[in-house]
């Protein structure tokens, strides 16, 4: 049961305190434009040492947090494949979502470990979709409408949204389904 708890509670914590310390870096960066600029750029420096710092802290620390969490889910799945599958592709997009404040806007390692994070994620939730199929077919349907529409919109298919535009809001819709699995994970049954 306690393992149940630690999932719930990183699993709010990571998400909520990474788009948090984000949105108030963008903030704090003087000249920044959520249509002009990407995030990266405030983590590559191009803003001043504060918002550089609080970025990449929060994206190391908030990577961390997600790791722990994506360890947490695979001693919980034990027996569950489908979920086990997906708990190890959520510590793959952890791992890259920390790299990402590791190796900042510039470094040749940034574009890889950033498209890591926003391709990794929809996948596991994809994954994990299936485990539901049969079982909580709702859940399934949010599951797999979260995935497809963060890919849709880091694609930027959405009317050209700008560049952070689509990169905050996929980490809001990744975020969102986060909080909303392990609620449901915390009341669920099976």
């Amino acid at each position: 049961m306690k393992l149940k708890k630690a999932e719930l509670y990183l699993g709010i914590l990571a998400p909520v305190y990474s788009l948090l310390l984000v949105f108030i870096s963008a903030e704090i960066s003087p000249g920044f434009s959520w249509v002009n600029n990407y995030l990266s750029d405030i983590g590559g420096g191009k803003f001043g040492p504060l918002p550089q710092e609080l970025f990449n802290l929060a994206l190391i620390t908030g990577g961390l947090l997600l790791i722990l969490f994506s360890i947490v889910l695979i001693m919980n799945n034990r027996g569950k494949i489908i979920l086990s599958i997906s708990s190890i592709v959520i510590m793959l997009a952890s791992i890259s979502f920390m790299l990402i404040g590791v190796f900042t806007e510039g470094s040749p390692l940034h574009y890889p470990v950033s498209m890591g994070f926003f391709l990794l994620m929809p996948v596991a939730i994809i994954i994990a979709s299936v485990h539901y199929y049969g079982k909580n077919n709702a859940f399934m349907a949010f599951s797999i409408f979260m995935a497809v529409i963060s890919i849709l919109v880091i694609m930027e298919l959405p009317l050209g949204m700008g560049k952070a535009i689509p990169e905050y809001v996929e980490a809001l819709l990744l975020s969102i389904w986060i909080i909303a699995f392990v609620i449901f994970r915390n009341d669920e049954k099976f």
